[in-house]
């Protein structure tokens, strides 16, 4: 069926199966409030009575040019109830479209949370808003209007149009008096709906920035289990439209009230300068007025409820396209009940992983309680692989099971918890977006698992934890957001904990202690991605997936029995260098230290590293534009420097509690490679040839500060004591460590090439 939406244009009805298609599509949204559908049929039946009753007692007063009471009172009782019946019947039917909306909100909303449409799958961002926000309203409207203004327009014209026959009228203008006084009233109306107004489009506005949150994030909220947290915060803002809109309705309501008041104000004042003046036409005059009254409210009201009509069936059609839309996920039809000691499981498992990896009848059982690292061929998305096995995408054959229950099944999603590379947090504080997944998270929890993953400098944000973090978290660095995220899975506790390629798990300086973390959290099945051989040693087992097959085992036994797995890591470690001689460092260091480099890319706006968080690294330009500024105490920004490919900046404060003075924002799409304050503290001091474990005794001094030996073993808490102890033994024989009054500090080596003096000058008394 084609429908015109072309504004005021059409001056025929509707056909009837457009209207009856957007009430019957609409009537499972408001039937749960039938005693509002029921009050606005009988009210508008009233007032419609009354109307065509009115005429004919004004005739009977004036035909007999007399006073009598009872008709006069009837007159009165008629006019007064005609309005109140008027008002009511517009209000609830007011009051039962805003409710279907919000119920239409919510389904279209929790759809979406699991439709194929919020990967952009055929329909643009902007499209899917707009589905939640313009379309609804155009549909509640449609609604609205039909019940209170299009059904009752039509049979007003056609109750007066008949009655008029038998009068015959003959004209009078005072109905001037009655417009100047509904102006004035208008007046004072309207600016109260101005003011209505402008507070319902801010409402308007967060409904849709809630909604683009879900879909720039929908595997966040898929893999941490957001949704209902997510639905949770759209609930808040709908209610709050909801409330706005009603208020900004009743306005309205009365603006409309006003003026039919005002017309039958006129009409009075017509009716008694008739029984003043006289005449024998007297009565006919006034009836047919009204009559006249009748048609010419009834033809006002058909073009603009066309208009709505046709709105609200073309975006029914619109809402439908996500309402009728597949699921993202398809269930299968088999539910069996869970079993603990069935594991985690691919069975025969095929899919297409990215363009370059496919996956055919995979089976494999992973093993519980220990970390196992995640590899997969160069030009392959780890996340993708990831998802497939959290259950957040479908197999072509086969699955994956765990407990004996196919991951995609909700028993099990809800306890799989996957955090993607995508830096996408949301505009609400740190400690919502904690207890986003766990509601009874305390503040003092939450520092510590932020502090666990290296995000405790956040509570020094102006409103500390509670501060929201701006539209898509604006105010936190990529690296920030990926670290927050992983705290929210860590504060669920879940029973599957997958992690994607988080820029952090790059370099193993900064790897180990979040996988140490991850361990200590003794998830049943822990599996990280790995890009970095440090880090796949440090895992306990690999699971190798690759077009030849998938593999279980650990890194040095993969090395030597599959020769695809070495060559891969060969291809890793053949990477273009980046021109290290501004650390000062001997060649050969600064060969080991190519290793070390994480290469990070940076949309148009997003922070590399902001003013006031900790000196972490040091940032290498291979493409784009970065712009280096400074916020004053005001906090006006300034504009220090533009950086292109081949400068670096953020030189690491290696001083304990150091932070950075100044912010780096990407001018446009920029590819930059980092080197951790950790690796370069290692390239300095000769320490990269050491053991991890002794790299990380160095690395935790040079955070906290002298330290003792029993410090030390507190903090490394996850490598055996003994271990830890011959390792302060072997780094204090070979001169890397000294002891002063019991406290063990770092000997700074300052045998370096000329011009490295100032950068180490930055290292401190340690």
């Amino acid at each position: 069926m084609s429908i015109d939406t072309s504004a005021g244009q059409s001056r025929s009805l509707p056909r009837v199966g457009a209207m009856r298609l957007l009430l019957a599509w609409f009537f499972p949204y408001v039937k749960v409030h039938r005693a509002l559908l029921a009050r606005t049929i009988v009210a508008g039946v009233v007032a419609l009575g009354c109307q065509a009753v009115i005429p004919l007692i004004v005739d009977g007063l004036l035909e007999h040019a007399a006073w009598e009471t009872s008709l006069v009172i009837t007159l009165v009782g008629l006019v007064v109830l005609q309005v109140v019946a008027g008002f009511d019947s517009h209000r609830s039917a007011h009051m039962s479209s805003i409710l279907g909306a919000t119920a239409l909100r919510d389904a279209l909303f929790r759809k979406l949370l699991v439709s194929d449409v919020v990967r952009q799958s055929g329909m643009a961002r902007t499209s899917i808003v707009s589905r939640h926000t313009s379309d609804v309203d155009n549909v509640a409207e449609g609604y609205e209007k039909t019940l209170s203004e299009g059904i009752p327009g039509v049979l007003r014209v056609v109750i007066s149009l008949t009655l008029l026959i038998v009068i015959e009228w003959h004209a009078g203008v005072t109905m001037v008096i009655a417009c100047l006084l509904f102006l004035v009233l208008r007046s004072y109306v309207g600016r109260q709906l101005l003011v209505l107004d402008r507070e319902r489009l801010s409402r308007y506005n967060r409904v849709g920035e809630r909604a683009d949150e879900s879909i720039s994030g929908y595997r966040i909220n898929s893999g941490l289990n957001m949704g209902p947290w997510q639905f949770t915060r759209f609930k808040f803002q709908v209610t709050a439209l909801e409330h706005v809109t009603h208020r900004q309705g009743i306005r309205v309501i009365q603006l409309i009230t006003a003026a039919h008041a005002a017309g039958l104000a006129g009409l009075a004042f017509v009716v008694l300068f008739a029984i003043t003046a006289g005449g024998e036409s007297a009565h006919t005059v006034a009836a047919a007025i009204l009559y006249v009254e009748g048609v010419v409210r009834g033809l006002e009201t058909l073009p603009p409820w066309i208009r709505s009509v046709q709105l609200g069936v073309v975006s029914q059609i619109r809402i439908d396209h996500i309402l009728k839309g597949k699921n993202r996920i398809q269930l299968p039809l088999d539910h069996p009940e869970a079993d603990r000691s069935a594991g985690f499981s691919l069975v025969e498992l095929s899919a297409s992983v990215g363009p370059t990896l496919r996956l055919t009848s995979a089976s494999v059982d992973l093993p519980r309680h220990v970390i196992i690292g995640v590899v997969t061929p160069t030009g392959t998305d780890p996340d993708s692989l990831l998802s497939l096995l959290a259950g957040d995408d479908n197999p072509e054959s086969g699955s994956v099971l765990i407990d004996g229950v196919d991951a995609r099944i909700h028993e099990n999603s809800s306890s799989i918890y996957f955090v993607p590379s995508e830096s996408v947090v949301f505009n609400a504080s740190v400690l919502d977006h904690l207890r986003s997944a766990n509601p009874d998270l305390s503040e003092t929890t939450g520092r510590q698992i932020l502090e666990s993953v290296s995000l405790g400098h956040l509570a020094e944000l102006p409103g500390g934890l509670d501060e929201p973090l701006g539209p898509m978290g604006a105010r936190l660095s990529v690296c920030e957001r990926q670290r927050l995220l992983l705290s929210v899975a860590l504060a669920a506790n879940p029973r599957v904990l997958m992690v994607g390629s988080l820029r952090t798990l790059a370099d193993p300086e900064t790897a180990l202690p979040l996988i140490t973390r991850m361990r200590a959290q003794n998830c049943a099945y822990t599996l990280v991605n790995v890009n970095d051989p440090e880090v796949a040693e440090f895992a306990d087992t690999i699971l190798f997936v690759s077009n030849s097959g998938t593999h279980l085992g650990t890194h040095q036994e993969l090395l030597s029995t599959l020769p695809d797995y070495a060559r891969l890591w060969e291809q890793r470690l053949n990477i273009s260098g980046v021109d290290l001689t501004v650390l000062g460092i001997s060649e050969s260091d600064q060969a080991n230290l190519q290793t070390r480099l994480v290469t990070e890319r940076y949309a148009p706006g997003d922070f590399i590293y902001r003013q006031g968080t900790p000196a972490d690294r040091i940032i290498f330009t291979i493409s784009g534009q970065i712009e280096i500024s400074t916020t004053d105490a005001d906090g006006n920004a300034h504009r220090v420097a533009v950086l292109g490919p081949g400068n670096h900046c953020g030189d690491p404060r290696l001083a304990v509690g150091e932070k950075r003075s100044e912010s780096a924002v990407a001018i446009d799409n920029s590819v930059v490679r980092s080197l951790s304050r950790e690796a370069i503290s290692a390239g300095m001091m000769g320490l990269l040839d050491r053991t991890p474990t002794e790299r990380r005794i160095v690395s935790s001094i040079l955070k906290a500060g002298p330290s003792t030996a029993a410090e030390v073993e507190e903090r490394l808490s996850d490598v055996p004591a003994a271990l830890v102890a011959s390792s302060i033994a072997m780094l204090h024989r070979d001169g890397a460590l000294r002891e002063t009054d019991g406290r063990l500090s770092v000997v700074q080596k300052r045998s370096v090439k000329a011009g490295a003096r100032a950068l180490l000058d930055r290292l401190g008394d340690l």
